[in-house]
């Protein structure tokens, strides 16, 4: 699995899927060319609930396809520790997890990302206050030099079948 540079994803979650794509558009109209959709469908898993044996439901987000958790796939793409654990413990059917990878502008995607309706759950280290600020037109060319590309994933609950209840 390819690792990115912790500090630079700009991750936001969205409830609509529209509106995550339309920021993908929005980035990759900027430059921004790696982005990484996580979809949470409880539906995809098949019809059997589990529960562990005091009757409380228990969840764990997996890839439909693999045996990745969430979390795991939210630090592959340099999401922090503390948001990939805020996410895997809160987020619910239909909810989209958007990360713009590797962002060599991060603050100009976040700014992309709250414009387009993200809510935004991480955000670049701020610039000291003497830093000189980027130049945003070299920054997208670079940006550009690279194709694009949309990463998809679907998540889905799946809890111990050692607790599964019919």
């Amino acid at each position: 699995m390819q690792h990115t540079d912790q500090g630079t994803a700009v991750v936001a979650t969205y409830s609509d899927r529209s509106r995550a794509d339309a920021t993908i558009e929005a980035l990759h109209g900027e430059g921004f060319r790696r982005t990484w959709l996580a979809v949470i469908d409880r539906s995809a898993a098949g019809p059997d609930a589990f529960h562990p044996g005091d009757g409380t439901t228990q969840r764990r987000w997996f890839r439909k396809d693999a045996k990745q958790t969430l979390y795991d796939a939210l630090r592959d793409r340099g999401v922090g520790d503390d948001v990939a654990l805020q996410l895997d413990d809160t987020c619910d059917d239909g909810n989209i997890i958007l990360v713009t990878e590797s962002a060599n502008d991060p603050t100009y995607a976040q700014e992309i990302v709250q414009r387009e309706g993200g809510k935004l759950l991480s955000a670049p280290t701020p610039l000291k206050a003497d830093a000189t600020p980027p130049d945003r037109d070299a920054l997208r060319r670079r940006r550009e030099g690279i194709a694009p590309v949309v990463r998809e994933d679907i998540f889905v609950c799946r809890e111990p079948r050692a607790v599964r209840t019919v």
